[in-house]
């Protein structure tokens, strides 16, 4: 716990531990209270107090108190944990603990998204002095309990009996599996084919080609659930580069795509194209824009204008990780073709490829990443020109752009931060140092006796009111 960031880590977490907050389903990811009953925010945003439940017990027997927590999160900031989420506390000033069961979080100044930090992504909630390794985790509070490890391979957990939570439908305990074995299957032919052959119980992104017939014609005893589009696709665009420092330039490429025709033909259709920014039009975070239709004369036009009446020659920078990017690349290199844009596509290994993305030594880079749980998680690290040659590939410096950057972060209301990204949407619209493309669609698919489980998170194991501890056999 603490040191971790893949998404294989959190998958594990939620089912090990908790934390003082909990997201919620997809695609609103509003934030509930978790190991907190609730929480209380001072007038000026700037203190947090949280009344924690009463009971919860970890898996070596301790009951949870206020300095689990305290503890818990200071590790987190602490520069010798080596976290690489402890940039999202740099804004706490103190951890207070008022008793037992009570805590107070000071913050330095408002920081409008502190709720979303508070979740098992950046800091599950361990016992006090606890020093977990690799192979042997911290306890945690969560519905099932670590049992054992096979690194690549295999992890099992078993059932957490004295497990705080109950079903809010039924008041049963939760939860109800027994015990959950996971097992790494990287090829999505072979997950399918085991799960088929009844040798697994549930799997996650079978292949998209099957998902799609198998909607059309059910496989007998085999339930494939569409869930909620999650994460992001977009174009890097490296602001600071010619020709893509001419604004024209870029949105030139923004009216040559065609964003339906690139989900069906990367996706097999599986997904939703995302408009200039990283939420769906039905989620509560989503700016109105306008967005660009294809139009290859508008975009024609622009590149003339821009003194590239001829298109160029340009070169994509991708990794090797994942063909979900590389697909897409090659629908973006065609569509860009007839506008007299001829793209390549050079691969490299993820480190190379990390590095030379945050150095600017590429051009233009089609890119996937995680759902985002605010506004300022999707934007300001991407963006602001304080995050160049660290998260901040597109190279992009705007003035205007950091100080609503700045004032979006640093107010706390929901209802005064809108307005602020509103105008942070219609910036990044008009000057496209990010071309946003689509969010996916991620199958899952179980046994007809897996009941309960739902879909309201896509793949995730855990989040409110749903996941695995939710989950039954019949």
């Amino acid at each position: 716990a603490h040191k971790n960031q893949w998404f294989i880590d959190f998958q594990n977490y939620v089912l090990m531990y908790n934390g003082l907050t909990i997201m919620g389903p997809l695609p609103q990811v509003r934030m509930y209270p978790d190991l907190a009953k609730s929480w209380e925010i001072s007038p000026d945003g700037r203190e947090y107090t949280f009344p924690l439940r009463e009971g919860v017990k970890f898996h070596h027997g301790k009951e949870l108190d206020s300095g689990d927590v305290k503890y818990s999160i200071e590790r987190v900031m602490n520069p010798a944990t080596r976290s690489p989420r402890a940039f999202a506390y740099q804004w706490i000033d103190s951890v207070n603990i008022i008793d037992k069961y009570h805590l107070k979080i000071r913050l330095k100044e408002p920081f409008g998204p502190f709720l979303t930090t508070l979740t098992i992504q950046n800091c599950p909630i361990i016992p006090a002095g606890w020093e977990p390794t690799g192979m042997k985790p911290a306890p945690g509070t969560g519905p099932f309990v670590f049992k054992s490890f096979v690194p690549n391979e295999t992890t099992e957990f078993i059932r957490f009996d004295q497990y705080w939570e109950v079903d809010e439908k039924t008041g049963d305990r939760l939860p109800y599996l027994d015990s959950i074995y996971v097992k790494k299957i990287v090829d999505p032919t072979v997950r399918w084919t085991a799960l088929r052959a009844g040798d697994m119980d549930y799997i996650q992104d079978p292949p998209k080609k099957v998902s799609v017939e198998a909607m059309k014609n059910p496989v007998p005893g085999v339930v494939l659930v569409m869930t909620q589009p999650v994460g992001n696709q977009w174009i890097y665009i490296n602001t600071s580069r010619p020709p893509f420092d001419n604004k024209k330039v870029r949105q030139a490429i923004a009216y040559a795509v065609d964003k339906n025709e690139l989900i069906k033909a990367a996706h097999w259709g599986l997904g939703e194209p995302i408009n200039n920014q990283p939420f769906l039009n039905r989620s509560r975070m989503y700016i109105p824009v306008e967005d660009r239709e294809v139009n290859l004369a508008k975009a024609k036009q622009l590149l003339a204008e821009a003194g590239y009446p001829d298109g160029f020659k340009m070169e994509f920078f991708q990794f090797s990780g994942t063909t979900y990017d590389l697909d897409a690349c090659q629908v973006v290199i065609g569509q860009l073709s007839k506008i007299g844009i001829e793209g390549t596509i050079k691969v490299v290994d993820r480190a190379p490829f990390v590095e030379s993305m945050r150095k600017g030594d590429y051009n233009i880079s089609v890119r996937g990443d995680s759902e985002r749980l605010d506004p300022d998680d999707a934007y300001y690290l991407y963006l602001h020109s304080g995050e160049i040659d660290k998260n901040n590939y597109s190279r992009y410096s705007n003035k205007e752009l950091d100080a609503l950057l700045e004032k979006g972060r640093t107010t706390w209301k929901w209802e005064d931060r809108v307005p602020v990204y509103r105008k942070v949407v219609e910036k990044i619209q008009d000057d496209l140092p990010i071309l946003y493309l689509a969010k996916s669609i991620i199958p899952i698919a179980y046994r007809d006796y897996v009941k309960g489980h739902g879909g309201g998170a896509s793949t995730w194991f855990g989040y409110y009111g749903g996941g695995m501890k939710m989950v039954w056999l019949d």
